[in-house]
């Protein structure tokens, strides 16, 4: 599995460091498919000390689930869930599990609250950001984005919010409840402010953004003007053309 760096809020019994070489360990056992031996390693040198330790109950329920005690596991990590962890590794891990295990509105819980609390914490809002976007919520998906650019100030945040507002215009089977034609509108036209602005700044500088920016013109009825972006000198610079 994925190995997040030790947080500063570990255990205060166990320091950073400490527990950093405990973990190593343990992520290798599970990394290899050795569930018992992780198990008994996780009760050994974490949960038989510190039994409230958070990152050793979400280690010790993976390894738990993954050994068919599906109740026992989802009983352990819900248990740190509901106690509202901040620290970032827990969270990862508790991510990991949510996501392995199909259950995608824990995770998005998990994260809300952790971003409630935190709301200036850029690494929780992006996990937030993507448990939406797994999840199909595109207008949450959009004003978590927002929420981020503010945070960050990093231009790529508001071409997030475009995608999100981008989505919410589609009719087929991905899109959350489907949008009026006058919603729709709004949200392209919104789009295409946001584009634009970007495209002013400057901000518009990679083919994934550029593609962007031509789809929401193309949906708003703008075909030319699509075409033209891709054909401009904006266009050359994001999508260059091989040489002949």
């Amino acid at each position: 599995m994925g190995k997040a760096k030790p947080s500063s809020s570990a255990p205060k019994e166990m320091d950073v460091n400490t527990l950093h070489r405990k973990l190593e360990p343990i992520y290798e056992l599970i990394d290899g498919g050795n569930d018992k031996a992780a198990l008994k390693t996780i009760d050994r040198e974490l949960l038989g000390k510190f039994p409230q330790m958070q990152i050793g109950r979400v280690l010790k329920g993976i390894v738990l689930s993954r050994l068919g005690k599906d109740g026992e596991g989802l009983a352990l990590c819900e248990a740190v869930r509901h106690e509202g962890p901040g620290d970032d590794n827990v969270l990862h891990t508790l991510s990991l599990f949510y996501k392995n295990t199909g259950r995608r509105e824990e995770s998005i819980a998990m994260f809300e609250r952790a971003s409630d609390r935190d709301p200036k914490n850029e690494l929780h809002l992006t996990s937030l950001f993507q448990a939406y976007a797994r999840d199909r919520s595109f207008v949450k998906q959009q004003g978590c984005a927002m929420k981020l650019y503010r945070v960050s100030g990093d231009k790529k945040h508001i071409m997030w919010a475009v995608c999100g507002a981008l989505l919410q215009t589609r009719d087929d089977e991905t899109s959350d409840k489907p949008n009026t034609d006058a919603t729709k509108t709004s949200l392209l036209q919104l789009a295409s402010v946001m584009c634009a602005k970007l495209e002013k700044d400057g901000s518009i500088d990679d083919r994934e953004a550029l593609v962007v920016y031509a789809r929401v013109l193309r949906n708003s009825g703008k075909q030319t003007k699509a075409l033209e972006l891709l054909e401009s000198a904006l266009g050359e610079r994001c999508v260059p053309m091989a040489s002949e």
